[in-house]
């Protein structure tokens, strides 16, 4: 009978022992055990150039950690996106499916131009936009902003709120839609009841492009609120 000592360098001699007695094979089965970064990183990229319709674009998953420890997957990894992409940035969800099951969050930057409304020439506060003040140009979709015109039509008519110096990106915080009623202009309202369509006249409280929300205060002083439908013209109600 002995007595074996609480001592450090034993614990190692044994576990060493152990580890011989499971074969020269185990220490690889360990590292087998955990998925691969790389695996995560290609099922990330491989889905955003499906999603995003760009087969041969650069992309490039960020955040995923050498050091990354997930139980191996035994089916194939699988993908879906974690939301819209915008800008060449998106979010991709990996996951495994199989016996020991995860889901991992994987950020995605895509390298591809994408087609942007840009100023052709300086422009002013209040300048109604024409086709002539713009012109599209291709640009890294990674430098972007969240939110920007990508065609003509959809720009053109309205109004700066802002100086642009040429070659800036138009943004919808840059613009106003063009106005179909001004402040303090008269108006109809109209609105239907049982079938019958009614209307009276008023003064609109603040300006309004078309489709938006607008305040009218009638001759009897009421005050309403309906969507501009029309040049002068205020619907209240469905």
């Amino acid at each position: 009978m002995f007595r074996m000592r609480n001592d450090s360098t034993l614990a190692k001699l044994a576990a060493a022992f152990a580890l011989l007695a499971l074969g020269p094979s185990a220490g690889l089965a360990g590292a087998a055990a955990w998925e691969s970064p790389e695996n995560v990183r290609a099922a990330a990229e491989a889905f955003a150039r499906r999603f995003t319709g760009r087969p041969d674009a650069a992309v490039e998953a960020v955040a995923v950690d050498e050091r990354l420890r997930l139980p191996r997957c035994d089916a194939p990894l699988v993908s879906e996106a974690a939301g819209a992409f915008n800008a060449g940035r998106g979010t991709v969800v990996v996951a495994c499916p199989g016996s020991t099951a995860w889901r991992l969050f994987v950020p995605v930057r895509l390298s591809h131009t994408v087609p942007a409304v840009v100023a052709r020439r300086a422009l002013h506060r209040n300048d109604v936009l024409t086709a002539d003040d713009l012109e599209i140009v291709e640009r890294p979709a990674a430098s972007l902003p969240y939110e920007y015109f990508s065609t003509l039509d959809a720009a053109v008519g309205m109004t700066l709120r802002r100086s642009l110096p040429a070659g800036s990106v138009l943004v919808p915080a840059a613009v106003d839609r063009p106005s179909v009623i001004e402040r303090g202009a008269r108006v109809t309202v109209v609105a239907r009841a049982g079938g019958v369509e009614v209307s009276a006249e008023g003064v609109a409280l603040h300006r309004a492009a078309l489709g938006e929300r607008v305040r009218v205060e009638t001759r009897s002083g009421r005050i309403v609120e309906g969507r501009a439908e029309a040049p002068d013209r205020v619907r209240v109600g469905s």
